[in-house]
């Protein structure tokens, strides 16, 4: 059943639409976006979304797509996001227009987010997904930005194993006008559930802009990938049971216009 968020007007508290609209996301790891995204979102939304991890763990914010009316102070549409599960908490930051926030670590294990809109010109919205991490995890070793055109990368503590009841995130980015090349070295991860026969565990899962290329597990080892934009994102999920060496991964730039590159490549994703 769809559900909506209650809107309290001067006269009376109405139901306004049948869009999902906030809520409390206890998961490791989740997605989250606006109203009826990716079409616009409806005039005169308030929504907010708890994100909630477990004790002495702290979420990771990491924004895929962001376009809201601007405004030079963000007072007509805005996303706002708190330390914390109520805005009474440390304000982390307020955000409109068309530039995507930065990625947010929160310092405990709830984080908020707060979605306003006015009562007219609206915009796509927001597509935007967290992340589980530890504490005193430092954002060098599981928390990166890769800018160069080529280079290397690995799970946490490779070739050791790598820790328990972790989220980290990877981004690849390329200069406008390439494409991202990335080829798996070693890749060896806790096992699938047996009984699902799906990476319920430890996984890795791959975004390619806003759609993701799959999730692997085990030694079942990603296949070679093309992007077909100039971004990539790596997320690695672990539980708090078992884990293994992880993984090590090289990655390239290649020219977008390069046909010879793209036909090679393309039909191993």
């Amino acid at each position: 059943m769809p559900r909506c968020m209650v809107h309290v007007s001067h006269q009376q508290a109405t139901c306004l639409a049948s869009y999902v609209c906030g809520g409390v996301l206890t998961g490791l790891s989740g997605l989250l976006s606006s109203p009826q995204y990716p079409d616009n979102y409806p005039n005169n939304a308030e929504c907010r979304w708890v994100m909630q991890v477990s004790n002495s763990t702290v979420v990771s914010l990491v924004f895929y797509d962001f376009q809201l009316e601007k405004s030079e102070d963000c007072s007509f549409d805005y996303v706002s996001l708190f330390d914390g599960p109520s805005v009474s908490h440390r304000h982390l930051g307020h955000f409109c227009g068309g530039t995507k926030p930065p990625d947010i670590v929160s310092s405990t294990n709830q984080l908020l987010l707060v979605f306003k809109s006015d009562f007219n010109i609206g915009g796509r919205g927001f597509k935007a997904s967290y992340f589980s991490g530890e504490a005193n995890k430092t954002n060098s070793e599981c928390q990166q930005v890769f800018t160069a055109i080529t280079g290397n990368f690995s799970s946490p503590r490779y070739p050791n194993i790598y820790p328990n009841n972790i989220n980290c995130h990877w981004t690849v980015q390329q200069p406008p006008g390439y494409r991202v090349k990335v080829q798996f070295l070693h890749f060896e991860l806790e096992a699938r559930d047996s009984l699902s026969d799906a990476c319920d565990y430890d996984f890795v899962a791959i975004f390619d802009g806003d759609t993701l290329l799959g999730k692997w597990c085990g030694q079942d080892q990603p296949p070679s990938l093309l992007s077909s934009g100039n971004r990539l994102l790596f997320v690695l999920s672990a539980d708090r049971k078992s884990a293994s060496r992880g993984f090590h991964v090289s990655y390239a730039g290649a020219m977008s216009h390069d046909n010879h590159e793209r036909s090679m490549w393309t039909h191993r994703i």
